[in-house]
């Protein structure tokens, strides 16, 4: 009797045992493998904008300087320009940049029209205006690219209404028995104005005149006076 119970003993563990390794079957390895990851793509770094645009600008001059009459004045402009074109996006590249409509007046006539060293025999000039005669040439080259930095070269044909011309100044260009209306003088030659940018459309840009310019009236080439600089800001409005 006691020797049927342990062979029913062995029977029931050889049984579970074949049970066991039915039940729980090894785990296939292609199954237990974890598939790497890709990795990640770095981020593409900003490119300059390459579109074009049209934009209303604003033109400021914190002292516009002439000589007329032998003597010098320093007139605060402001005003405005358009500007339209594409930028380069390339270092070195340039394209050209259409400006156009260029206008602007003196701030102040009593103030921006007084001479350096005013004295007792030099007037006002009244007010003046500054005034774009034609479509100039004009050009953006890319200097940088990471920050991006530019330079503009803009040639300009200026008109300058002067209300009060400095004494002698009509005389010398008018008969006298003209009516005493505004002088315009008018640049012989483009202005070459230079500006430094670090986006375009310009944001603060500054610009200024790279050579004295000769001025003469509308009807004679007779050089009458200088443009000797132009400092100016052009800025979103």
């Amino acid at each position: 009797m006691l020797r049927n119970r342990r062979m029913l003993r062995r029977a029931v563990v050889g049984v579970t045992g074949v049970l066991a390794l039915t039940v729980a079957p090894a785990t296939p390895a292609a199954l237990a493998t974890t598939p790497e990851s890709s990795p990640a793509e770095s981020p593409r770094a900003a490119e300059p904008s390459s579109q074009q645009g049209v934009e209303k600008l604003a033109f400021s001059s914190s002292g516009m300087e002439l000589e007329l009459g032998n003597q010098n004045f320093a007139i605060p402009l402001t005003g405005t320009v358009i500007m339209e074109g594409t930028p380069p996006v390339v270092p070195g590249s340039t394209t050209a940049i259409d400006v156009r409509n260029l206008t602007a007046h003196s701030i102040s006539p009593d103030h921006s029209s007084a001479p350096r060293q005013a004295t007792a025999a030099q007037q006002g000039l009244g007010e003046v205006h500054v005034e774009q005669s034609s479509t100039p040439k004009a050009s953006l080259t890319m200097s940088q690219k990471f920050p991006p930095k530019f330079e503009q070269t803009v040639f300009l044909d200026l008109n300058i209404t002067i209300e009060n011309p400095p004494e002698g100044l009509r005389e010398r260009v008018a008969p006298r028995s003209a009516p005493q209306e505004p002088l315009v003088l008018t640049t012989k030659n483009p202005a070459e104005m230079l500006g430094k940018l670090d986006n375009f459309p310009p944001q603060g840009a500054q610009y200024q005149l790279q050579n004295p310019i000769e001025l003469a009236t509308e009807n004679s080439q007779e050089t009458v006076g200088h443009v000797l600089g132009i400092p100016a800001e052009i800025d979103v409005l």
